[in-house]
Formats: structure tokens, sequence, C-alpha cells
């Protein structure tokens, strides 16, 4: 049997995690959610997702510094992140994609089909 893909959706606003895990879990995602920055970089090194979902307005610590400290930690470095934001400032979308990020997506112009197509390709790309 072939092994779900795990999924790390890291997202504060309770309703969106809702929405988006439903959402995996029937596309055949195993899906794991973080609430805030400290939890994520510790779900992401137990768990070691095959792409991360990152929203980037998280408490504790924020999702820039998540997403720096995830690249720079050999465990996690190679993870997919792609960065789903309410934020849509072209300085904070460049320091994501700087930051190692493959893709910034804003919440207010991306639908959930949108979400879940860039996360297939994400994962056909990373297991070409």
């Amino acid at each position: 049997m072939k092994k779900k893909p795990k999924i790390l959706l890291i997202e504060d606003d309770k309703q969106l995690q809702k929405l988006y895990k439903t959402k995996f879990n029937f596309k055949g995602y195993e899906t794991f959610i973080a609430s805030d920055g400290e939890e994520a970089l510790a779900l992401a090194s137990q768990e070691l997702p095959d792409l991360i979902l990152l929203d980037l307005m998280l408490p504790k610590i924020g999702g820039l510094t998540v997403l720096r400290a995830l690249k720079e930690n050999s465990a996690t470095k190679n993870i997919p992140v792609i960065i789903l934001s309410a934020l849509s400032e072209s300085q904070v979308m460049t320091d994501g994609l700087a930051y190692g990020a493959m893709l910034y997506l804003t919440k207010e112009k991306t639908v959930p089909s949108q979400v879940l197509e860039s996360i297939e390709k994400a994962l056909k790309k990373k297991n070409e």
C-alpha cells in the first residue's frame, strides 16, 4: 500500500484549519496542524512532512522566522514550503521566496482548489 503524503498545515485560523484539513484528507493526504510558530517547528522536525503550507502571521514565532528555521535545519531544509498568507506586500513576498519558499499564494486571491493544485504539483516535482 502506498504511503499517504504528509502535509503540515501551519495556520492559526481555526476555520481555515478545518477547511483545509477536510480537503487534504479527502485528497488522501495525512494532515498535521500547527497553530503557532513553536508548534510548527516541533511538528516539522517530528513528522518530517512531504510538504508544508505556511501562514506568515502566527503567534509566538512569525512565519518568515519559521521558514528560515526550517531551511537552516538539515532535517527539514528540503521539505517544499508553500506560503499561504493574507500579507500581499511585494517585499514580504520577495522575502518569503528568498528564504526558500517554492511558492507564495495570497489568501484573498487563492481558492482552496488552487491551493490543492499547487500542492499536487509541488509533490509531483519533489518525487521526480
